[in-house]
């Protein structure tokens, strides 16, 4: 949708409401070494987990942003752990203030960093959480719906040590339907976004000169390899874009600023679901679209203003110009619509539901564990008379058995006759 001020390709998941980002002390405390002894995973792997590989010397970190997803992060783990022709690389898993199914799928998993965040901190925090953990010299993000190629890492990596030392190289995201989501993206005078080839098939693509590797104005950080070098130099994903939308353009122009392109690499492929986690609330991530899209366009109004009117995806990327980085935050009056506030409400409604539900199925387990233990102390109790009344008497029979029969006799002639 020309014109539209949000990014359309890379809806995010597990960046709902804006919640507060971690401390990087707080983030390092988080972090949970899940990486078995370094090498292959051994023959006779429990099929039921999935064995990531591992490196003492990473090239690369792949860091998955983990929210609410169950099956399609189990899918995009087992790609990874799939890679074939990859550079030493390892896989840190951030539990994005993840939901109980997101656990029970990272609980399958050996090989892996994972940095547990109690809140969701958004996309950027999520990623700056990870980057804290990572050691690769590449921070190669990647969504927890996105699966992988075979071969998808091994072509980045080739990708980004070509001569023209790109900063940023993008993957091709296909669709659930088989059709290009992104071949990278261009932006418009307006600050909207479109992504090249979006709706072509990949013979469509290709005879429209889309799928060949070339310098483009952003990609998609669903699948995306970066220099953890420029990265930290331009300081990361910029928290002024919280939680989620425009983040990764904002950082890739400000990588390009660098000097370096960003490319985007059609033989690097991921299938993409593109908003999976997020379809329970479609007015809040128009809302974000918007407020940050009025940002980004503060930001680079120069870049923005030197724009061609009409461009078509098989142009030049645009150039980048130093951007407003004093640029007041302020947004637009109708950011608060509520349309946008009922959207959101729904959505913590439903929340407070399930928290609810989940409180009242807790209170019934304690009650029958109330139960339970108070049966548990009548028996014991009742155990505890028994045993003294049988011991009692065992010590009566013994006595018994220690007299002749005439003293016996003699006892109960005089038990008989003392009452």
């Amino acid at each position: 949708m020309a014109g539209a001020r949000r990014p359309h390709a890379h809806p995010r998941r597990g960046r709902h409401p804006p919640d507060r980002a971690l401390a990087p002390g707080r983030q390092e405390e988080l972090v949970t070494d899940h990486r078995p002894p370094t090498g292959p995973v051994p023959p006779g792997h429990d099929r039921h987990r999935i064995g990531l590989p591992t490196s003492d010397s990473p090239v690369a970190s792949v860091v998955v942003l983990a929210w609410r997803l169950g099956e399609p992060l189990v899918a995009c783990l087992e790609a990874l752990a799939a890679q074939r022709d990859a550079p030493p690389f390892e896989v840190v898993l951030v539990l994005n203030g993840a939901s109980g199914e997101a656990r029970a799928a990272a609980a399958r998993v050996d090989g892996a960093v994972v940095v547990d965040l109690p809140e969701n901190a958004g996309f950027g925090g999520g990623c700056a959480a990870g980057a804290t953990a990572a050691r690769g010299r590449a921070l190669v993000l990647l969504n927890d719906d996105a699966v992988v190629a075979p071969t998808w890492l091994a072509a980045l990596h080739a990708r980004a040590r070509a001569d023209d030392r790109p900063v940023a190289v993008g993957s091709l995201l296909l669709g659930a339907d088989g059709r290009v989501q992104e071949a990278g993206c261009r932006i418009l005078p307006d600050a909207g976004t479109v992504p090249r080839g979006r709706g072509l098939t990949e013979d469509e693509a290709r005879a429209a000169d889309l799928l060949r590797s070339r310098p483009v104005d952003y990609c998609s950080a669903a699948a995306l390899w970066v220099d953890r070098e420029t990265f930290d130099r331009v300081g990361g994903f910029d928290e002024l874009f919280a939680p989620a939308y425009y983040e990764d353009v904002d950082l890739q122009l400000r990588l390009r600023a660098t000097g370096r392109p960003v490319v985007v690499e059609p033989a690097a492929v991921a299938a993409h679901l593109s908003g999976a986690s997020t379809d329970s609330v479609p007015l809040y991530r128009e809302f974000l679209g918007h407020r940050n899209g009025t940002l980004f366009a503060r930001r680079w109004a120069d870049t923005l203003a030197a724009v061609p009117a009409e461009r078509t995806d098989g142009d030049d990327p645009l150039e980048v110009l130093p951007p407003d980085l004093g640029a007041a935050p302020a947004t637009d009056g109708d950011d608060a619509h509520p349309a946008v506030a009922a959207d959101y409400v729904r959505w913590l409604a439903a929340e407070v539901a399930r928290l609810r539900s989940e409180a009242v199925g807790a209170a019934v387990q304690l009650g029958e564990l109330d139960e339970i233990r108070t049966e548990l102390s009548r028996l014991q109790a009742e155990h505890h008379e028994t045993a003294q009344a049988s011991h009692a008497m065992l010590q009566h029979i013994e006595h018994l058995e220690a007299q002749g029969p005439l003293e016996a006799l003699r006892s109960r002639w005089h038990a008989q006759h003392d009452r």
